[in-house]
């Protein structure tokens, strides 16, 4: 036999509140999972503190070679195109880059209402 108090429709609400705030942690936990680190493949030197940013090989006008190659996962608006950058330059100081040149975007096409879209990006260490 299951015994009710007067004050069970108080604790349902107290644990209704509790699994409300619980589910909302997980989703803002769960939606900071998606900010995707840039992958890099190639060398790996000294970090640098300042990277600069590039669209075209052809606009460096000092000697250079390219030591890595990365891939970043980024969005269609202007804030996640923002936080892509953020990340592929600090991975790039990590590396030990001097530059980087933002080159190929790729666009992949969802049956959802979004696409997905990814930069290529050449990791560059300026020749002394």
């Amino acid at each position: 036999m299951l015994y009710f108090s007067t004050n069970t429709p108080e604790i349902v609400m107290k644990l209704l509140k509790l699994f409300y705030l619980f589910g909302i942690a997980i989703f803002v936990s769960a939606c900071s999972m998606f900010t995707y680190t840039p992958s890099y493949f190639g060398t790996e030197y000294t970090p640098t503190d300042t990277v600069q940013i590039f669209y075209s090989a052809k606009d460096i006008k000092e000697p250079f070679k390219v030591i890595g190659h990365m891939n970043a996962i980024t969005g269609n608006s202007i804030s996640s195109k923002n936080r892509t950058q953020e990340l592929v330059l600090e991975r790039a100081k990590k590396a030990g880059a001097d530059a980087v040149i933002f080159s190929e975007i790729d666009r992949q096409r969802n049956k959802s209402t979004s696409d997905d879209f990814s930069v290529k990006v050449e990791v560059v260490k300026f020749i002394d």
